[in-house]
């Protein structure tokens, strides 16, 4: 198995390099590692270099769609595995994915359990709002999305499939088209562990954040055929608050009870700025008739 490990960047140089380090120190070496400064205005190429990355740019910003794009085109392996700038990966990370492309031809892709690498309010919210479908430890399965700040796919299963140049859900469409295009599965491997070193986060940006989720909610359901596509057709369903009740259910199994009923206040403050954003990405699509590519864009958090 070849492994080209591609990593979308802008301002990232203060967490880059742990990132490369984590995917050049794999117990099955990647065949490269390539970081694709997206119009940078930190010094993030030179620390990818000395970090023994082979370093891209796009020019002018392309969001982390884009930038993953660069790398797929640029990419030699025939396994593009997707890592985010803030995120450290086990040594055993590559060797998991092989095995589970191994153990079975249907599988598409492979992502892995996410930890919180940032300890506190912020970074424990961060995890539970915006990832709790992938800290469940018990049991690998299919799963209908894997989140790009960590997972493996096949070459051949992308094809011509790209990225919408964009932070707002790229991954949900991506995985969206490799699926319609070449069918089969993504897998959840738990004992995959990734670290999740977010470092922007505060109360504005934990904020801004949720309504950048809701936006995305609104666009990957009108686009696509996502858990939740009724919230489209009946958006008071919102204040029902269905994803705060799921992430609760999911917090119970996955042994984080107490810290959910700490964090409840907080997860609701979230949910209505989730709401907030969800309403207006449907105001706006409504009001132009399609997603502008203004609406594409992301608060850089």
């Amino acid at each position: 198995m070849r492994v080209s490990v591609i990593i979308p960047c802008r301002n990232g140089e203060r967490v880059i390099t742990d990132s490369i380090r984590s995917a050049l120190e794999q117990s099955e070496p990647p065949l490269e590692v390539i970081v694709v400064d997206d119009a940078s205005t930190d010094s993030t190429a030179q620390a990818a270099r000395r970090a023994g990355a082979r370093v891209l740019s796009t020019g002018d910003r392309r969001n982390a769609g884009g930038a993953r794009n660069v790398g797929v085109e640029a990419a030699a392996g025939d396994v593009y595995a997707f890592l985010d700038a803030d995120v450290v990966a086990p040594s055993d990370w590559l060797a998991r994915v092989r095995s589970a492309f191994e153990a079975d031809p249907d599988i598409v892709a492979v992502g892995g359990r996410v930890r919180n690498g940032r300890p506190g309010l912020f970074g424990d919210l961060d995890l539970f709002l915006n990832h709790s479908e992938w800290i469940d430890e018990r049991r690998a399965a299919t799963r209908g999305l894997i989140p790009t700040l960590a997972v493996a796919y096949r070459r051949s299963a992308v094809g011509p499939a790209r990225f919408v140049e964009t932070n707002l859900g790229e991954d949900a469409s991506f995985s969206a088209a490799v699926l319609e295009r070449a069918g089969g599965k993504l897998w959840y491997d738990p004992g995959i562990l990734m670290t999740h070193r977010h470092e922007r986060l505060d109360r504005a940006t934990f904020w801004r954040r949720q309504i950048d989720c809701g936006r995305t909610i609104y666009r990957t359901r009108v686009l696509h055929d996502r858990p939740g596509r009724v919230l489209v057709r009946f958006p008071p369903l919102l204040f029902l608050f269905p994803h705060l009740w799921i992430v609760l259910a999911r917090l119970l199994r996955s042994r984080y009870a107490l810290r959910a009923v700490a964090l409840f206040p907080w997860l609701v403050a979230g949910e209505i700025a989730r709401i907030q954003g969800f309403l207006g990405a449907r105001r706006q699509y409504k009001r132009s008739g399609g997603f502008e590519t203004s609406q594409l864009e992301e608060v850089e958090a």
